[in-house]
């Protein structure tokens, strides 16, 4: 399993370089790069999320009249895509590991996990993968899913200064479930 991070990390940092920029969001093999200064992941507005549809939609380009490409949902206590680029205007630049586009920023909220309070904060060091933590069925047992990440940050992003640490990872504790950084990938700073 850690060959396999390694090998992931490997292809974004191969594509970061090519690209030159982490500009780039999403490569050909599905790797989504967030370019903020803090990881911050967006979700449906309270008003949406308790209509018929509990979503907002995730559009080709910045526009109504654009094709819908994907669904921000609010599921499990977790948003379901990333804040790509810094907030400019209305329209933001949103996804998840499988689709990228934008959304009307009217309708998200944003949830980060950094505060600016903790004693300690993560930083990513180099091109830092975020995992979303599976459980599994009957026995609770916490599984790590390796599969995809949702998405990387960029070297120098804030991520959190309020987690949870294991031998190996951070985690970003949600209601439900959370996400998993493995500790390769940040730096722990105390706060002065």
């Amino acid at each position: 399993m850690k060959v396999f991070v390694k090998i992931q990390l490997l292809l974004a940092v191969i594509m970061f370089s090519v690209t030159g920029s982490a500009q780039v969001y999403k490569a050909n093999n599905g790797v989504v790069i967030a370019n903020t200064k803090v990881f911050t992941m967006v979700y449906p507005i309270d008003k949406v999320l308790w209509s018929d549809d509990p979503s907002v939609k995730i559009r080709r380009q910045p526009n109504v009249k654009s094709e819908a490409v994907g669904d921000i949902y609010f599921f499990e206590g977790l948003p379901t895509a990333v804040l790509l680029a810094e907030k400019s205007d209305k329209w933001v630049r949103v996804g998840d590991h499988k689709t990228i586009g934008y959304s009307n920023s009217n309708y998200l909220q944003m949830r980060k996990w950094y505060t600016g309070k903790g004693d300690y904060y993560l930083v990513a060091d180099g091109l830092a993968p975020i995992y979303v933590e599976s459980m599994a069925d009957a026995t609770d047992e916490v599984q790590y899913n390796y599969t995809n990440a949702l998405c990387y940050v960029k070297s120098g992003t804030l991520i959190a200064d309020t987690f949870r640490e294991t031998d190996k990872y951070y985690i970003l504790e949600t209601v439900h479930t959370g996400l998993i950084i493995p500790k390769m990938s940040v730096k722990k700073v105390r706060r002065r």
